[in-house]
């Protein structure tokens, strides 16, 4: 018993708690405009709420991404438009999302971190119109895209804030925000030695970055079935009331894809999952015969199945894998729960791991909106 009650005392010391802080959040008090504009594709015409307006060359597609005029999309949704002739760059600023810019001929965007977001399509200019692939277009500003074939017709909405909804935002440059991170699918009497645990809030491994931090998850899979997790509570919601809840998230990572190693693959054997939660999901120790092991009090499935509380959603392999060090990939989760009598609701990340290696994920720009149903 003093043995297990030391290695819990290490679980616990592994699984840090920072100090709470307040997030970006709004609610339906924090009110803002709905606005829409509708594109065809070739077609010069487009639509906006003030309007019919003429373009000087039409949206077109080409390799299947759908190719919108920047400046026209975003002046219609409420942002601002910089260009920097120099620099072939044209920078949108608004309050949902800071600034994104984009430079001619290149295939990436830069966001308000400084960080690059690969884009499918490189930038381009006709007769003096910037094009930007639409869907990128879209996820960088915050705003719904809607597309509908039989049309050739895309409509990008910026949606009102409506009563019911919250929206938080967590990028931990100050502090870890009261995230928890923890592990997992472990015996009691693990060697701390051997799995090399370890949740930190750290600057992000990206190229010349001095000042963008991120949560970082460390862990040696010497279990065959090493989870390892980033948790949150949030309040301010209704007691004992239903919500639909969105999960976005940026993941690092530097494992390439289609590569072998002991138990499986460093990247598609390395499950992501998530779960949205009425309860703090947690790990405990449970006892089995013959042997001690934490295990998480909910139901995260195993490896790459899913579980009735927490679903797979990809794995840890980077976009290209030709490239070294660490690249960033987006997530992007959905469920319904119940807040609980507390007015609380849980957000869990986890990495459920196959590979029996040493794995390191960073984790920034977690975003939660939920709305009351």
């Amino acid at each position: 018993m003093k043995r297990r009650n030391l290695m819990l005392s290490s679980l616990v010391f592994a699984t840090v708690i920072s100090a709470v802080s307040a997030p970006i959040a709004h609610g339906a008090a924090d009110q803002q405009a709905s606005a829409a504009v509708s594109f065809k594709i070739n077609d010069v015409n487009y639509s906006n709420q003030t309007g019919t307006h003429s373009l000087t060359t039409a949206p077109y597609m080409t390799n299947g991404n759908t190719m919108l005029p920047v400046r026209a999309a975003a002046e219609s949704l409420g942002a601002s438009i910089s260009w920097n002739a120099k620099d072939q760059r044209i920078t949108l600023s608004g309050k949902s999302f800071s600034t994104v810019s984009f430079t001619m001929n290149t295939a990436y965007a830069v966001n308000a971190k400084g960080e690059k977001i690969k884009l499918p399509e490189q930038v381009r200019q006709t007769k003096g119109t910037v094009f930007v692939p639409a869907r990128s277009l879209a996820a960088l500003m915050g705003v719904r895209l809607q597309w509908e074939p039989a049309a050739h017709k895309i409509t990008l909405t910026n949606q009102a804030q409506t009563p019911g909804r919250m929206d938080f935002n967590y990028q931990f440059n100050k502090d870890m925000e009261g995230w928890k991170g923890g592990f997992a699918d472990m015996p009691v009497d693990y060697d701390k030695a051997i799995y090399e645990l370890d949740y930190a809030r750290n600057l992000l491994p990206i190229d010349k970055n001095t000042a963008n931090y991120g949560l970082k998850l460390t862990g040696h899979n010497r279990s065959d079935d090493l989870f390892m997790f980033l948790s949150k509570g949030i309040g301010g919601f209704k007691a004992n009331t239903s919500y639909d809840v969105n999960l976005k998230f940026a993941m690092y990572t530097e494992a390439g894809g289609g590569m072998s190693g002991i138990g499986g693959s460093p990247a598609e054997s390395v499950f992501l999952k998530a779960g949205i939660l009425a309860n703090e999901p947690l790990s405990v120790l449970t006892s089995t015969p013959g042997s001690d092991y934490y295990r998480m009090n909910v139901d995260i499935g195993s490896q790459g199945a899913g579980g009735k509380d927490v679903k797979v959603i990809g794995n840890a392999a980077k976009p290209d894998a030709g490239k070294d060090g660490y690249q960033r990939v987006e997530f992007d989760y959905s469920a319904k729960v119940t807040a609980n009598a507390k007015g609380e609701i849980y957000i869990l990340i986890g990495a459920d791991s196959g590979f029996e290696g040493l794995t390191t994920l960073y984790f920034d720009d977690v975003k939660v909106t939920a709305q009351a149903n």
